[in-house]
């Protein structure tokens, strides 16, 4: 399957169709994510968990920010808020739903570390509060939000660096897999090996990522999907399918602390880093970019987080619960594909409006 990647930028540069392009390019994501979990494994492996997931959420989240990045250069701000939605939502309710569902069906209830899940818990309120705050005060100021997202973005970004070296610092190779260990690797492998495997698909999966972003628009509207469905569901799920196929490969194996990585990690990443780190890139792209979200896209983002919290909060969860979260996905993606374009741009200038 590795023959599609390269077969993604032939019919991309030969002009093929884009709902074409969009397939391969889609299928093309698979062997790509496949060889970063493996490498993900055997550095786990070596370093523990914690560094294991946590250089897999960072490479793992470079599409989200290639793709935020090229939008905002073509000055599609909105797009790059739908794909930050659309991602977070896949992270919380497909990638963990997906995990604990297929984990719960083949090691039957899943087990997580209280310990871990409590600071992670903490960091997911963060998480909803970044989009509760801009959304609430734009009322209020409504020209005055980039620069209150400007500077949210440097408290954001302030909170990340503290919770990456309060787990680095912390117990890191603690495991609670079914057999209670971490499977160990080859220790004559050098360590090169997986660390190369791992920056080049994830090098791979961005470039794919942005044949997939650039074909979306022109297949879309092929198929006769809304702006706003298309951002959120469509170019969210291109965004994030790479951590959910990731999470779904950790499931299978038992290795519950990669799960929340791939998922909960990944999400706490992208609002406390990719996020503010596009909000600063539109500033020098020229097109500057804040953090107040639609009405529609706040209450999917803080459901989508509660949910996923309240779930994992005993460290515990069943194959049930993973449904539940995947059901609940299935209802926000009907509500978003039946809300039409004008009603988003009406929520936006109803605020503008109050403001004045």
């Amino acid at each position: 399957m590795l023959l599609l990647v390269p077969a993604v930028f032939g019919l991309r540069a030969a002009g093929a169709e884009p709902a074409l392009v969009f397939a391969i390019a889609l299928a093309a994501i698979v062997p790509l994510v496949a060889l970063m979990g493996e490498a993900t494994e055997r550095l786990a492996s070596r370093f523990g968990p914690v560094i294991g997931g946590l250089v897999n959420s960072t490479l793992a989240n470079a599409p989200e920010f290639i793709i935020g990045a090229v939008a905002l250069h073509n000055g599609l701000g909105s797009v790059v808020k739908a794909s930050l939605t659309g991602s977070i939502l896949v992270n919380l309710l497909v990638g963990l739903g997906a995990a604990l569902l297929v984990g719960g069906l083949t090691h039957g209830q899943s087990r997580f570390d209280r310990r871990r899940l409590k600071t992670s818990g903490s960091m997911l309120l963060m998480c909803g509060f970044c989009f509760i705050v801009p959304a609430v005060f734009r009322i209020g100021t409504p020209e005055g939000t980039r620069g209150l997202s400007q500077e949210l973005s440097c408290v954001l970004l302030a909170i990340y660096v503290m919770n990456v070296l309060v787990n680095l610092l912390g117990r890191q190779n603690e495991s609670i897999t079914p057999e209670g260990r971490i499977d160990s690797v080859d220790p004559t492998i050098p360590i090169w090996r997986p660390t190369a495997a791992l920056g080049l698909a994830a090098f791979g999966l961005a470039l794919v990522s942005d044949a997939l972003a650039e074909s979306l628009g022109p297949t879309a509207k092929l198929l006769g999907l809304s702006d706003t469905f298309s951002g959120i569901v469509l170019l969210g799920g291109v965004g994030g399918v790479g951590e959910v196929l990731t999470a779904i490969r950790f499931a299978r194996s038992g290795r519950q602390e990669l799960v929340l990585a791939a998922t909960v990690g990944s999400t706490i990443q992208m609002v406390l880093l990719v996020a503010p780190l596009l909000v600063f890139s539109g500033i020098l792209l020229g097109e500057p970019l804040d953090l107040c979200f639609s009405m529609f896209e706040v209450v999917a983002i803080v459901l989508a987080i509660f949910l996923a919290r309240e779930i994992i909060a005993d460290g515990r969860a069943t194959w049930i619960e993973g449904f539940l979260l995947l059901a609940t996905y299935v209802i926000l993606a009907i509500g978003f594909y039946h809300i039409p374009d004008s009603a988003v741009e009406g929520d936006q200038q109803a605020v503008s409006t109050l403001g004045r």
